[in-house]
């Protein structure tokens, strides 16, 4: 097996395009297809353990469905009501790893969860719940849940209906930006000699007998085309999953289905938890409050067509605000409050007997045919890390003699993701803040997003600041954002187009008045200045960029949308 390592120091276009050429000139070990947070970490996993591993992604990592979560790593309460205990247990040992190895991307959050009528055994059981939640977490518990008063389940949320009230259960999870954290994970992949690339399509797969031996590809910038020969092809590619399989003649394995959310001004909906709430049919959603925001989802419904097209539309919209305003009455919200939405396909495996898409377990599922193609579906966010370490020791035992692999054990419950790696993150970020405040004349609220986005790589950030103090400015008057971050997320982040930036590198596109669009221009030339565009790509990218915006927000057109 050889060590086959990008150029170190930087994950830019330039690598990029040297990693498409090793596609075409190297034989690997594993061939991944599918750059969300599954496939990620199962580059990572596989890159340290010492076997060589090529991704290939064919839109921007986490562009599907690891961009379009709720951004929550919990245990999954509901889920001990269908007595999944398994799943609980894994997500919670998961999300006590998170914490642990990207400690500035996962944060604990308190959830808040209202009990309105019932007697005192519907209560009980809720009780009994979280405490088996609790126990469940064991030593990696954030803190033990507590039943509140109806007074002061008020006094922390005034806009929650009042009327039929009882009590409410506080207890804690987490959130996480996961754009990002997919990010880490490929980098960290990359920096162990992992070839990854975007914009990268797998076209067909290339079969010698019986076996699948590598995979055809078109690199979507360029329109090269070539075969990467591996070992094993292993499909990860979420909603796509099914395309990937047709390939070879095998059924589908999925059952998509569709998850909306919509996003408000924070006034607009005050909330201080992350406070769970029901629609009429039963189904639970979550009112999220992000600084100056606050977000609302999520749907469950099937899903036919292309993933990339799915789309928040006015029935899904209806649906959201109807469950918010019974939630909270006296908001009183409307379309018109609704400053962005995303949708995102959730890849779950298909099963009998399941007659809605929140019936379907949210467990994974590995499937080993043709010899030679291996292919995960379903799974969380939570256990993404788990699942990658699962599969490949499945991998290893299955294929890693005939291969001639010997491969290290699994570490990457050990290893801190790039910007984790400090012992005691809350005491880092509160002396690094302080120094960005004191010593370099930051905004707190700058300050601080620099150094929860970035963690202990913030100072890369600053570096820019050394060359031009300009580009220590925000992009915008009303954005924490700074003009460093889009150089920095074109040289070391692989962004290659302006959507990458503003939607997932950044949250400008989802948390910001006008939607990124302000800074739009801006971005475009600094970031052209770094891959090469000239006025006519600039101005193309600030088109897609406005038609990009103009499809997230197409439902407030449709017929039935007031």
């Amino acid at each position: 097996m050889a060590r086959l390592g990008p150029p170190r120091g930087r994950f830019s276009v330039h690598t990029r395009a040297a990693n498409v050429q090793r596609f075409q000139r190297d034989k690997f070990d594993i061939a991944i297809v599918g750059g969300g947070i599954t496939g990620s970490g199962i580059a990572r996993d596989a890159a340290l353990r010492g076997l060589s591993v090529a991704l290939l992604e064919k839109g921007d990592f986490a562009s599907g469905t690891s961009s379009k979560s709720s951004r929550m790593i919990h245990g999954g309460l509901r889920y001990l009501r269908q007595r999944h205990v398994s799943l609980v247990r894994e997500s919670l040992r998961e999300r006590g790893v998170l914490l642990k190895i990207a400690p500035h991307l996962a944060r604990p959050f308190p959830f808040l969860l209202p009990v309105y009528g019932g007697g005192l055994e519907e209560r009980l059981q809720l009780k009994v719940g979280l405490t088996a939640y609790d126990l469940l977490a064991g030593r990696r518990n954030l803190e033990r849940h507590r039943m509140l008063s109806r007074q002061e389940v008020l006094q922390q949320e005034p806009a929650l209906r009042p009327d039929g009230l009882q009590t409410a259960l506080r207890y804690f999870d987490c959130l996480v930006h996961d754009a990002r954290l997919t990010l880490a994970t490929v980098r960290s992949a990359a920096r162990q000699g992992a070839a990854v690339a975007n914009y990268v399509q797998a076209t067909a797969l290339e079969r010698e007998d019986e076996r699948v031996v590598g995979v055809h590809f078109r690199d979507l910038l360029y329109g090269r085309t070539g075969l990467l020969r591996a070992g094993v092809v292993v499909n990860a590619a979420g909603p796509w999953c099914d395309e990937l399989r047709a390939m070879t003649s095998l059924p589908p394995m999925l059952r998509p289905t569709k998850g909306v959310h919509i996003v408000f001004p924070r006034h607009r909906l005050p909330v201080t938890n992350i406070v769970i709430f029901f629609h009429s049919d039963g189904r639970s959603l979550f009112a999220v409050p992000k600084e100056d925001w606050t977000y609302v989802g999520t749907t469950d419904t099937d899903h036919q067509g292309d993933p990339a097209q799915a789309r928040a539309d006015a029935a899904d919209v209806a649906y959201v605000l109807e469950a918010a305003n019974n939630a909270f009455p006296g908001r009183a919200i409307v379309p018109g409050d609704i400053v962005s939405t995303w949708a995102g396909v959730r890849p779950l495996v298909a099963e009998e007997g399941a007659p809605t898409p929140s019936d379907v377990s949210r467990d994974y599922e590995i499937q080993s045919e043709p010899p030679g193609l291996v292919s995960i579906a379903g799974g969380k966010l939570t256990t993404y890390r788990s699942m990658a370490q699962d599969l490949l020791d499945r991998l290893v035992a299955a294929e890693g003699r005939r291969l001639g692999w010997s491969p290290r054990p699994c570490c990457t419950a050990d290893l801190p993701l790039p910007g984790g790696d400090v012992e005691s993150f809350d005491s880092y970020a509160e002396g690094a803040v302080a120094a960005l405040e004191e010593g370099w004349g930051l905004p707190p609220a700058v300050a601080s997003r620099l150094v929860r986005t970035y963690g202990t790589e913030h100072a890369k950030i600053l570096a820019y600041g050394l060359r031009d103090k300009r580009l220590l400015e925000p992009l915008t008057s009303g954005t924490a954002v700074l003009r460093a971050e889009a150089l920095y997320a074109a040289e070391e982040e692989m962004a290659v187009t302006l959507e990458d930036f503003l939607a997932r590198r950044t949250d400008l596109m989802l948390f910001d008045r006008d939607r990124g669009l302000g800074a739009a221009a801006l971005v475009a030339r600094l970031m052209g200045g770094v891959l090469g565009w000239g006025w006519r790509a600039r101005r193309q990218q600030l088109r897609q960029y406005r038609e990009a915006v103009a499809a997230m927000t197409a439902f407030a057109r449709e017929k039935g949308t007031t």
